[in-house]
């Protein structure tokens, strides 16, 4: 998709929620809101899609309290996303490419898997899994922050990506966990997880991929 035809559905899509039951019948928040799903779904900051940026980046980069870019972008998830479990599958794919693993400092063995997830649909949406699964989950030191035990983070993923997929990734983190240990093995989770989110950014509505449109830059 070139960046011109990017652009221009950036503008129906607008245009068709804006002028649905009629020009002014929206509100300023739920005007604000369907803006900001716009911006995270087309547009990119320095060749990077905004999507992909934290909240708190995001703050700086639209000059916004960092409060309203949260409650719009959770607010543009329910409103504007299709369903909000395919919206919440989508947005938890973006933040499960920072998943991160935790060892035991004395045996040097997988402890837990970290995942930072920011936005509060995809927050929800993975801890209501865990739940289902009968597994629990830690995010008492920091409410961003999700640890679970690397049974329940294969269990998540089976909810959201085919079988298969996730069979091979899991044969191949407990080839990797017999090899290595401490440090090795951290940074052999990392590699993996990078190549396993490779094969899958398209998987259930996953990273958007149109061609971005250019964030003009604020204040210039």
């Amino acid at each position: 998709m070139s960046p011109k035809n990017s652009e221009k559905s950036f503008t129906n899509e607008f245009l068709e929620h804006y002028l649905k039951n009629g020009i002014g019948s929206m509100s300023k928040s739920d005007t604000d809101s369907l803006v900001m799903y716009l911006l995270d779904k087309y547009t990119h900051q320095g060749s990077v899609p905004l999507q992909t940026f934290s909240n708190q980046t995001l703050s700086e980069t639209l000059r916004t309290p960092l409060s309203k870019i949260k409650r719009l972008r959770y607010e543009a998830g329910l409103k504007y996303g299709g369903r909000a479990e395919d919206e919440a599958q989508r947005r938890f794919l973006v933040s499960l490419s920072k998943a991160a693993m935790e060892i035991n400092q004395k045996t040097g063995e997988p402890a837990k898997i970290t995942l930072i997830v920011e936005d509060i649909l995809a927050k929800n949406w993975i801890q209501g899994h865990i739940k289902e699964n009968g597994l629990v989950f830690d995010n008492s030191f920091n409410t961003e922050i999700i640890r679970v035990e690397p049974e329940a983070f294969f269990a998540v993923l089976r909810t959201l990506l085919k079988k298969s997929e996730v069979d091979s990734f899991e044969k191949q983190y407990n080839t990797l966990i017999k090899a290595k240990r401490g440090e090795a093995l951290i940074g052999g989770f990392t590699s993996l997880l990078k190549d396993f989110m490779k094969g899958v950014a398209q998987t259930a509505g996953g990273i958007v991929t149109t061609a971005y449109i250019a964030l003009p830059l604020i204040g210039s």
